[in-house]
């Protein structure tokens, strides 16, 4: 049993939800420190961030079922072993996990509304549009190339209002802008995969990397991470500086399989010297 929902852990791509969780437990430390004379809602918070990380569970499903339904994927792409394509599990099983995990986040998002205010509703909304229309009919956001758009919006705007208002009831400015450098690099996580799936994604559907080609590509993905490291250092988070080398040494490995990994890396890098740099 154990071994099966790690399986399906895998093919849901269960790691993926550091990237909501991390800028969750930023917000709550962000706001320790800079509200601290303010009653923290901690259950309107927790509420938002259950249902932010599901949304990203049941797009994470819902897109694998859909690549494969479609012939995106195939036997040859990269990361094959564990996509629905091998068959490793049912397809219709990982659809109703993303339509549960949807639903659930649903109602916790009603949740937050209720012990927080309407201030939640529209960014509510608007994640909620995104994760359902994000590979569904009638937009398909994902095969438009407009994947990497979404994921800015939800990540880089979307997640740090939404997680500090519950929290304080608050948002300015400057609250938004903390939360844009770890959206910047998350997209550029979306980015660089779809530069490894180039040659595999060709003919088959619309990223921006198959729009734009490789060199563009390559030059928009050095260009949004490095500008995440600009607005930290505006921010005053110097410290994001001791994870630049990863940027450096990730242009070595360009076109190699694992060339994603670094960008998954230096978010969760730059996220951790954050957070203990507010912690301090």
């Amino acid at each position: 049993m154990f071994r099966k929902i790690i399986l399906y852990a895998k093919v849901a791509r269960i790691q993926a939800l550091l990237m909501s969780v991390l800028p969750c437990i930023l917000s709550y430390v962000y706001c320790t420190r800079y509200y601290n004379n303010t009653n923290l809602n901690l259950i309107a918070f927790v509420f938002t961030c259950i249902s932010f990380t599901l949304f990203n569970l049941a797009v994470n499903t819902i897109s694998e079922y859909r690549d494969c339904i479609k012939g995106i994927d195939n036997p040859n792409s990269p990361g094959t072993k564990y996509r629905l394509v091998t068959g490793i599990v049912p397809k219709k099983n990982v659809l109703r996990i993303g339509i549960v995990a949807f639903i659930i986040a649903s109602i916790c998002g009603i949740f937050a509304l209720y012990y927080s205010s309407f201030h939640l509703l529209i960014p509510g909304i608007m994640g909620a549009s995104i994760a359902l229309f994000y590979s569904e009919f009638p937009f398909k956001l994902k095969y438009r190339a407009l994947g990497e758009v979404c994921v800015f919006i939800c990540y880089g705007l979307l997640l740090g209002f939404s997680t500090v208002f519950a929290l304080t009831n608050n948002c300015n400015v400057v609250d938004i802008i903390t939360f844009i450098p770890g959206g910047l690099l998350i997209t550029c996580v979306i980015l660089a995969n779809n530069i490894r799936d180039y040659y595999f994604d060709l003919r088959k559907t619309n990223t921006i990397v198959t729009k734009l080609g490789l060199k563009k590509s390559y030059v928009i993905l050095y260009t949004l991470a490095s500008l995440s490291f600009v607005i930290n250092c505006i921010l005053g988070y110097y410290v994001v500086l001791l994870s630049y080398p990863i940027l450096l040494i990730s242009l070595k490995f360009k076109g190699h399989p694992k060339f994603i990994n670094f960008f998954g890396v230096l978010f969760f890098i730059s996220e951790m010297l954050i957070i203990s740099y507010l912690l301090i």
